[in-house]
């Protein structure tokens, strides 16, 4: 019958950059337990002449292998074990593996290591629940309204081929395109691509360049990415985009009137079409306004947070930016030491470019969790597998179980944003027992 473990002996020394060293003393008895085990291991390894493997006596295995190799052997069972519940019994949270030293496992003596290492920092919120910041979504306008009628009259529109004629505003263009920075591929590809050549909707510069050409000609646009280009790598950035116009098609809109109501499956009536499309719209300024009143929320949470984010943590952020950046580009048909050649950068100058935006991250993970402590926020069981049912199916076990640990903390910050939310909304629970 096993036994619970005796109590171990931990002394936690708090240095600067999050950093702590753990002095760890199990109780002799285990040591002896252990070179047991360690013994019965090395008895099914060993090949020793006259006996067969896993009845080799103690003493005649300890003359083949060695004193040294038994406790080593010894130390590699115990550690990991006495390791896991010293941070049970401290509630260390470490970022990094930790570094050993000073390790003594003698058979009749105590076990004792000391172990530095990187855990998750200690957070001052400050007075978060004093944060009020009211949903204000805009307002919708006459306006608005008529302009979503006119979307719904163009996304309605018959097509006709243009023939032979110059490419006029407002026609729906079919073009092979692809994109170049510094003479390097980053877009596009030379796809088929439809294009409607109205306003706001093609990247400026663009419908310029394509308004007059006829199918069949070439074209060579010289453009500047906006900052809301979807690639954040490349916007601002100047590009070259190339290709061929493969068709061109007039629209023939319907009117507006009741029919078009009718044909866009929104009523019966304009009046309808219209009482529909401003509800969609009010519906789309609130879900804006309350993302950004959610940015803000987080903002001034974290201005007042005080929180020392450690180096490890840091640089693992960075380092998942940049697979991020890896996969984006490649989704582009990018390659990244392509992509590199054309922006003239290393893969060092990225990371210090990351660096912040990386912090920034680090820091706002940490403080939700510890606002979730605070407020006593969990994610169960329950919660996560449904979670994980949306994104896997129920066999596909080994990735279930690889993206468990990441998804809760994902749950978990949701949880706390939102509490965050409802306290700046006046619509929180009484304080929570600190």
């Amino acid at each position: 019958m096993s036994t619970a473990a005796a109590p171990l002996d931990v002394a936690v020394e708090r240095r600067g950059g999050s950093e702590a060293v753990v002095t760890v003393v199990a109780p002799a008895d285990e040591v002896g337990r252990a070179v047991d085990r360690a013994v019965r291991r090395l008895a099914g390894r060993v090949r020793i002449p006259g006996f067969r493997p896993g009845r080799v006596p103690r003493s005649v295995l300890e003359r083949a292998v060695g004193w040294e190799t038994v406790r080593q052997e010894a130390v590699d069972l115990l550690l990991p074990e006495v390791w896991t519940r010293a941070l049970t019994d401290t509630g260390l949270e470490p970022v990094t593996q930790p570094e050993v030293s000073e390790v003594t496992l003698d058979e009749g003596e105590p076990f004792r290591f000391t172990a530095t290492v990187v855990v998750r920092p200690a957070v001052e919120l400050g007075d978060y629940r004093a944060l009020r910041a009211p949903l204000a979504p805009d307002p919708v306008t006459d306006r608005d309204v008529e302009a979503a009628v006119a979307m719904v009259q163009r996304e309605h529109a018959i097509l006709f081929d243009a023939g032979d004629r110059p490419i006029e505003a407002g026609d729906r263009v079919t073009a092979d395109l692809a994109m170049y920075r510094d003479g390097q591929l980053v877009g596009g590809d030379g796809r088929t691509q439809t294009l409607d050549l109205d306003p706001g909707v093609v990247l400026p510069g663009l419908t310029e360049v394509l308004l007059g050409r006829r199918v069949g000609e070439p074209l060579e646009a010289d453009l500047v990415l906006g900052d809301d280009y979807p690639e954040p790598e490349l916007r601002g950035t100047r590009v070259v985009v190339r290709g061929t116009v493969r068709q061109a098609q007039t629209k023939e809109l319907p009117p507006i009137d009741d029919n078009l109501a009718s044909i866009a499956g929104m009523g019966e009536t304009l009046a309808e079409l219209r009482a529909a499309l401003r509800e969609r719209l009010e519906a789309a300024a609130a879900e804006v306004a309350t993302s950004k009143r959610e940015s803000q929320v987080l903002e001034e949470v974290l201005r007042l947070a005080s929180v020392d984010v450690p180096e490890a943590m840091i640089q693992r952020e960075v380092d998942r930016q940049l697979r991020d950046l890896e996969l984006r580009l490649a989704s582009a048909g990018v390659a990244l030491d392509a992509y590199l050649q054309a922006t003239g950068q290393t893969v060092e100058q990225i990371r210090g470019q990351r660096r912040q935006p990386a912090t920034e991250r680090v820091k706002l993970e940490v403080t939700l969790e510890a606002v979730a402590r605070v407020e006593g926020l969990t994610v169960d069981d329950a919660d996560l597998e449904r979670a994980l049912d949306q994104l896997f199916r129920r066999g596909d076990r080994a990735r279930r179980d690889q993206a468990r640990p990441a998804l809760r903390r994902e749950l978990l910050w949701r949880r706390a944003t939102d509490r965050l939310t409802a306290i700046a909304d006046g619509k929180a629970d009484s304080e929570p027992d600190l």
